[in-house]
């Protein structure tokens, strides 16, 4: 599943280069995500002794100042910004963005101090904050964030060039003002901006697209960020330290080091014992044991990490001609017990879906979309009136020409999922649809999207905090090789609305493009939403207070920097 922060698994994967994680989705998706992905839910290990990962002495230097201690089964791919999807908690804590999230759909001024745009909604002024430097010590003014930003796009960086396609001309009007021309009006700027992290010229200027694809060095990791990459160890662990000239004040946490455990319960265990102190994704099941300790804090918080039901759309898909009937889809809908896929799978942890957008981001999200509830008896007179019986009486439906309703449901190999897939293989059976859940590997589940072939199979986003990406995964022309739709789906008219939203300067006009797309969405069963999951963390209480809770995750950078060390 794709999960938060590393959403980009799928993208990498379509583009037949690497598998992501978020995010959402991460992967961390990823999967990311966007794209290591959110915990899933494994019982806590009685002891850690066989778990742990053989690198268990501190890293050099970890004894000075304050040092937080980070443990994920996963830190990233790359040091590289440019081609690395995983882990973009991290990367926030070492690069800055013009625009900056300080909770989910809540955009502050990063890099820009301020801005303005023009009546046509062509131009945007930005103020740049001055006196800001680089971790190397060179400057950041204004000429520095055009030339990233112009460098951006000219070497078309995968992770996030796309984001600045309607940007026509970047320049440096003086050293504290940048102005962007666009081609086009865009609705959600803030949103665009946040994604893009200005790099230092003195680091990337010169470089081919090999070398900058190739580029390794932990010079990679200079920005202008709250803290500095100081060393890194695949798969053992990774050392940040607290860049002292950072425009916002130096962080109080001195030092921040991310150790990589072999699974979640040992990351428990190693919380319970004192090794780290912010465990990064907790395991549901391990959420009773936490509760009630003095010593340990439990972040519950909203996220944008959606699970769904994809169901091939695609004209040209293998799927068989009885699932592209809406009756049988609205059938399927009927059968699927999203309550018990949150109190079985997540725990309660999470909260029945309607639409593609969660409720997290706010009025962005279609209050009206009625779901459709869980009632078999529903289901079953559905495909009667449709005609699709049991004319042998072996349990499973046929149509017309006498194929049998039998589907391939697939997932990945993962205790969650394979719970979700029970859950929806069960209310199916109960319909007279045959869907045998099949999880598997992910890559060979990656593989079957550019061909479009399965039927239908459980999947995960973590999704951006601006509904356009959300909605952009449905449009014709992500269906080609690289692009991001992985069900198939394809509608003159909602192209049409995507692009009108997109261009839509007025908010309100735009937030109703976007609930109208929802309730499309929704009514045509692409994807048929499962549930929007909380993202919970822990941490040890009785050495660090402070971290704030609107970002989703109290290791986002304005979620973490007011953390401070209890006294």
């Amino acid at each position: 599943m794709i999960k938060p922060w590393l959403y980009a698994l799928l993208s990498l994967a379509l583009l037949a280069s690497l598998l992501l994680g978020a995010c959402g989705a991460s992967p961390e998706p990823a999967a990311t995500s966007a794209p290591g992905e959110p915990a899933q839910a494994t019982e806590p290990a009685a002891s850690p002794a066989a778990e742990e990962p053989a690198e268990e002495e501190a890293p050099a230097g970890a004894g000075e100042g304050v040092t937080l201690r980070v443990g994920t089964t996963y830190i990233w791919d790359t040091a590289n910004p440019a081609i690395g999807w995983y882990n973009y908690t991290l990367r926030y804590l070492l690069y800055d963005t013009l625009v900056e999230e300080a909770g989910i759909s809540n955009f502050v001024p990063g890099l820009a101090e301020s801005w303005e745009v023009s009546d046509d909604g062509l131009v945007w002024t930005f103020k740049i904050r001055e006196g800001i430097t680089f971790h190397d010590g060179t400057p950041c003014t204004a000429e520095d964030v055009a030339w990233s930003l112009n460098w951006t796009i000219e070497n078309e960086v995968e992770t996030f060039s796309f984001y600045l396609a309607s940007f026509q001309e970047v320049a440096a009007l003086d050293p504290t003002t940048l102005q962007v021309t666009l081609s086009e009006p865009v609705g959600n700027m803030e949103y665009l901006l946040m994604y893009v992290w200005i790099l230092p010229r003195s680091v990337w200027e010169g470089m081919g697209p090999d070398e900058i694809l190739e580029f390794e060095d932990l010079a990679a990791g200079i920005g202008t960020g709250p803290y500095k990459l100081v060393d890194w160890v695949e798969g053992e662990y990774l050392i940040l330290e607290a860049y002292p000239d950072y425009w916002q004040g130096a962080p109080k946490v001195e030092r921040v080091i991310w150790q990589e455990y072999a699974t979640e319960d040992a990351i428990v265990q190693a919380l319970l014992a004192g090794e780290v102190d912010v465990v990064y994704e907790l395991p549901r099941t391990a959420i009773a044991t936490l509760e009630g300790r003095e010593d340990v804090g439990l972040a519950v918080m909203p996220s944008t990490v959606i699970d769904e039901l994809i169901i091939n759309s695609h004209e040209d898909g293998t799927q068989p001609a009885s699932l592209n009937d809406p009756q049988v889809r609205l059938a399927i809908a009927h059968a699927i017990d999203k309550q018990q896929i949150v109190n079985v799978a997540f725990l309660g942890y999470a909260e029945p879906a309607t639409g593609v957008i969660p409720r997290s981001m706010g009025d962005w999200y279609n209050s009206d979309l009625v779901d459709v509830p869980y009632d078999l008896d529903e289901g079953n007179r559905i495909l009667d009136e449709a005609g699709f019986l049991d004319g042998d009486g072996d349990g499973v439906r046929e149509d017309a020409e006498g194929n049998p309703l039998e589907y391939r449901l697939y997932a990945e190999d993962d205790a969650t999922e394979t719970r979700i897939l029970e859950i929806i293989s069960d209310g199916l059976a109960q319909i007279g649809i045959s869907a045998p859940p099949t999880p598997m590997d992910e890559d060979s589940l990656i593989a079957l999207y550019p061909d479009f072939d399965f039927d239908m199979i459980l999947w995960g986003w973590g999704l951006d905090p601006d509904p356009d990406f959300a909605m952009l995964i449905f449009t014709c022309d992500q269906r080609e090789e690289g692009g991001w739709n992985d069900s198939g789906y394809c509608d003159e008219e909602f192209d049409q609305m995507y692009h009108q939203q997109a261009v839509t300067v007025d908010r309100e006009e735009r937030r109703q493009i976007i609930w109208e797309m929802q309730q499309k969405l929704f009514d045509d069963r692409a994807y048929i939403v499962l549930d929007y999951e909380e993202w919970v963390q822990a941490y040890r209480s009785d050495r660090f207070t402070g971290f704030g809770l609107k970002t989703g995750d109290i290791l986002w950078k304005s979620s973490f920097l007011p953390a401070t060390p209890v006294q």
